[in-house]
């Protein structure tokens, strides 16, 4: 293509890259047809995770408030200092996370 030198004392708008540079979007479009690829970061994995924490919350029966209590209760009395009771407590937590 022939361009322009210029109307009238004005010089015609420089390209911004230079003409001997391939489109490398162009060829790499060309080169991917049919693949299609999604990426997805690893916060809104984290995102999503979340959300589906939250429903499952929600599904839940309330919190029993008496047993909230209680529990506060004996951590401030110390009683989960107990090496029966942590073991007790790690077997929960290991039943429910695993």
């Amino acid at each position: 293509m022939v361009g322009i030198q210029g109307l009238g004392g004005i010089p015609e708008p420089a390209p911004d890259r230079p003409s001997n540079v391939k489109d490398r979007r162009r060829d790499d479009s060309q080169t991917t047809v049919g693949k299609d690829d999604v990426l997805i970061s690893s916060e809104a994995q984290a995102a999503a995770r979340l959300q589906q924490l939250v429903q499952v919350a929600k599904q839940e029966p309330d919190v029993r408030n008496e047993r909230v209590e209680a529990a506060r209760q004996a951590l401030e009395q110390g009683n989960y200092k107990k090496p029966e009771v942590v073991e007790a407590v790690a077997k929960k937590l290991s039943q429910l996370l695993g």
